[in-house]
């Protein structure tokens, strides 16, 4: 069977080979084989494809995620036997052409004077000693130690991503590692106001501006599932992992059931926003189909990727992966800003009639999503970032701290803030700066989408697995990395109103980020029971306690049952006087 190089159908697209590469890692559908120098081999059925998906976008002004569907239904409609016959002339034709146009290109090859290989870059061809000169005048020239005896597939697999590298914006990460650590903000904080628990208890009207908002179809939920598993002993995306405490159900199905909850509650079309990393988006999309979208509908669903970052050295040199490409890294989650506009799904969302996101982190089973009261308190008060805060269990919890920095509302990460601000206590004993974030926020989708909202980038810094150069080849070996990021929560400073929301705890934070200590799979389970035995113990039900004031039994309440303490209140006559067993209520 025939197959072409991304160039030859870069050129017979019009379009630049990196924006092929983007393509792909939005259509599943697109997964062209590669040779044995690890060059993507395109057939005439992949070009097709590319060929429609093009027609979609730049002749029909379908958004990304718009013609992603499109091509879906297409795949699932007509009649098979014509649809076959008309492929196979499809294809017949596309080889044609694309023979006809290797030949006209036969006596032009992509080499340099001295015969080396060529690598695609834009919509132009890099030869290797230009890739060699470029890394050169940026300090890479480490990269190509013992060159010689690099295999070649590694060889090519390290060219491909130098060829694609935007290497101006590896000056600026190399810029900002070299600035000092960021410290105290100056002037020093004080600590932010926000809306109280007994403020927003007493608020009816903001429950009913956020109960009509949702009713009206003018909120969408953007769920950050970027992460894997890894740290709970589990081999893929963390939101698979099964945490409920008796149905098992993963952190995707828990969220996906509020949802459904929600859309029956208010009779309203609520679009579940969802960013993966590149490399768990398709496991992640897969898993959706399999579940039959968890009833929500395919169309109501949207994935998108968040960006990534190459990784540096502490000297600002780019790492290698053990692939033998470069080592980057995900830009943290602030960089779903970027992605909602560079993928369109902002304009996806305008296009429906969408105005505020629902945001949270995939990891928290416990939140309330969309949450009328919270999204009202957004509304009426005029914010473009609204974001929900707790008081802090101790002064060293690892939560973004709310302040004012210059009269200006802003989150300092915990690692970011003084130690001796970070345990100051008032009068009272309490802390001063008691509130913590935990990564839930309303966004004004107008703030997302407006020019300039660039945030500033975050060093964490790590040991990771790299590939070294030898006389003899490579080997792999620890290596310290510095990985750049972007958080959300600086936006805050940027936008013309935000506020502070309080909540419980014991309400919405239980999150799962370890398999035994702090906020591990026991304490995100006892979260859960706790929550369901309140809700439970509210409505008059007996629950009875362990030694440790912990709930007896285990309890699981489905949002399908109950999404709200209210949807529970209303169900009292059909539950038990007292919980003497473990109980599903679903």
């Amino acid at each position: 069977m025939k197959s072409w190089s991304i160039g030859e159908v870069a050129r017979f697209l019009g379009i630049k080979p990196y924006i092929i590469r983007y393509w792909e890692s939005e259509l599943p559908l697109l997964s062209p084989r590669k040779g044995l120098s690890g060059r993507r081999e395109y057939s005439s059925r992949e070009i097709r494809l590319l060929m429609r998906f093009r027609y979609l976008l730049h002749e029909k002004k379908f958004t990304i995620e718009g013609a992603k569907r499109r091509m879906w239904e297409e795949l699932g409609a007509g009649e098979q036997d014509t649809t076959a016959r008309f492929d196979a002339m499809r294809a017949d034709l596309v080889e044609a052409l694309m023979t006809l146009q290797r030949g006209r290109h036969s006596e032009a090859p992509s080499v340099d004077s001295d015969g080396e290989g060529a690598t695609e870059l834009g919509g132009n061809v890099m030869t290797e000693k230009q890739i060699r000169e470029t890394c050169s005048a940026h300090g890479q020239e480490h990269l190509f130690q013992h060159w010689e005896a690099r295999p070649a597939r590694l060889k090519q697999r390290l060219l491909s991503d130098l060829a694609s590298l935007d290497f101006g914006r590896l000056e600026e990460l190399r810029a900002r590692l070299r600035e000092s650590a960021p410290g105290v903000a100056s002037p020093a904080p004080v600590p932010a106001p926000y809306v109280a628990l007994d403020r927003s208890a007493r608020d009816t009207e903001a429950k009913d501006i956020g109960d009509e908002l949702i009713r009206r179809g003018k909120i969408a939920l953007l769920t950050v599932a970027g992460g894997q598993g890894s740290r709970l002993g589990f081999d893929g995306p963390k939101g698979m992992f099964a945490i409920s405490p008796l149905r098992k159900l993963t952190l995707f199905a828990l969220h996906a059931e509020k949802l459904l909850a929600a859309r029956r509650w208010y009779g309203a079309q609520i679009p579940w926003l969802i960013m993966t990393s590149p490399s768990n988006r398709t496991e992640t999309e897969e898993y959706f189909r399999r579940e039959s979208w968890f009833g929500l509908g395919s169309s109501s669903v949207l994935f998108f990727s968040q960006g990534t970052l190459p990784s540096l050295s502490p000297e600002g040199g780019l790492l290698m992966a053990p692939d033998g490409g470069l080592f980057f890294n995900p830009n943290g989650h602030g960089g779903v800003i970027s992605a909602l506009n560079e993928r369109g799904v902002l304009q996806e969302m305008r296009d429906r009639g969408v105005e505020e996101l629902s945001s949270f982190q995939v990891d928290n089973p416990l939140v309330r999503a969309p949450d009328p009261v919270f999204l009202g308190f957004h509304r009426k008060e005029g914010s473009d970032i609204s974001s929900k805060v707790i008081e802090k269990a101790y002064a060293e919890e690892k939560l973004g701290v709310i302040s004012l920095v210059g009269g200006k509302p802003c989150v300092i990460e915990y690692s970011d803030f003084d130690e001796n601000l970070m345990r100051a206590r008032g009068p009272d004993g309490k802390l001063t700066f008691s509130q913590g974030s935990i990564a839930i926020h309303a966004l004004k989708v107008d703030f997302l989408s407006g020019a300039g909202l660039s945030l500033p980038l975050h060093i964490a810094r790590k040991k990771v697995k790299a590939l070294k150069p030898t006389p003899q080849g490579t080997e792999i070996g620890e290596e310290d990395a510095v990985k750049m990021e972007m958080f959300i929560f600086d936006a805050i400073p940027m936008a013309d109103k935000a506020i502070f929301f309080e909540t419980e705890r014991a309400e919405e934070f239980a999150p799962l980020k370890n398999r035994e200590g702090m906020d591990s799979i026991e304490t995100c389970i006892q979260g859960q029971v706790e929550k369901a035995a309140r809700w439970l113990s509210g409505c008059g039900v007996d629950v009875p306690r362990d030694g440790a004031g912990q709930p007896a039994h285990l309890i699981e309440i489905s949002a399908l049952f109950a999404w709200s303490r209210e949807a529970l209140a209303a169900k009292r006559a059909s539950l038990q006087d007292r919980i003497d067993e473990d109980t599903l209520l679903a």
